[in-house]
Formats: C-alpha cells, sequence, structure tokens
C-alpha cells in the first residue's frame, strides 16, 4: 500500500522507518524495502538506490530507469537485497511495459 501512496510522501517515509525496522527483525524481505526506498528517493528528486523506478520519456518513448547513485556498484546493492541484477530487470520492465504509443 505505501509503494504506490505518491500522493502521500509523509507516510511513504514512516512507513519506510518502520519497514527497515521489520526487514532487520527479519520480518519483511529485503526487496520491499528496497522499492519502497527508491520511490522514496524519487519522489524527493534523489538518485536511487536499487533502480527499481522507472519512467517513460515525457513523449511516452523510452522507458528507463530514474538516475541511479553509484551505477557502478549497482548490481551489488540490488544482490544485497534479493533483487536480480539491473540488466534482467531491465529486459522485464520493457517487456511488461512496451512503449507508449505517441
Amino acid at each position: 500500500m505505501a509503494q504506490h501512496a505518491d500522493r502521500g510522501p509523509g507516510f511513504q517515509r514512516q512507513v519506510l522507518a518502520l519497514l527497515q525496522d521489520a526487514v532487520e527483525a527479519g520480518d519483511a524481505l529485503p526487496r520491499h524495502l528496497a522499492y519502497l526506498t527508491d520511490r522514496v528517493l524519487v519522489a524527493s528528486g534523489e538518485p536511487q538506490e536499487y533502480g527499481t523506478q522507472y519512467i517513460h520519456d515525457p513523449d511516452g518513448g523510452n522507458l528507463r530507469p530514474h538516475p541511479v547513485r553509484d551505477p557502478a556498484q549497482l548490481d551489488t546493492r540490488r544482490a544485497c537485497v534479493e533483487l536480480e541484477p539491473a540488466a534482467e530487470a531491465d529486459l522485464r520492465m520493457r517487456n511488461r511495459y512496451p512503449r507508449k504509443a505517441v
């Protein structure tokens, strides 16, 4: 629910802190924390950590990830939260969300 609560960024930040605690306690999956972390960072205009958030170019064309902090270490960070390598995720995203009609 918090992942898609873009109209409530304060709520997302609160849930992010609770989710961090839940992951540390073994009560939540690290990948869920990665997705919400990226969502909160992107909403704040910051580079994402895990490359989970994508956007289509304004013309509806190219699907691309929002900017990522330290891209050279992206797959290492992704592996730590049990996400597939970025190239595999990118292919999955492009297949799932093809180019929009212009």
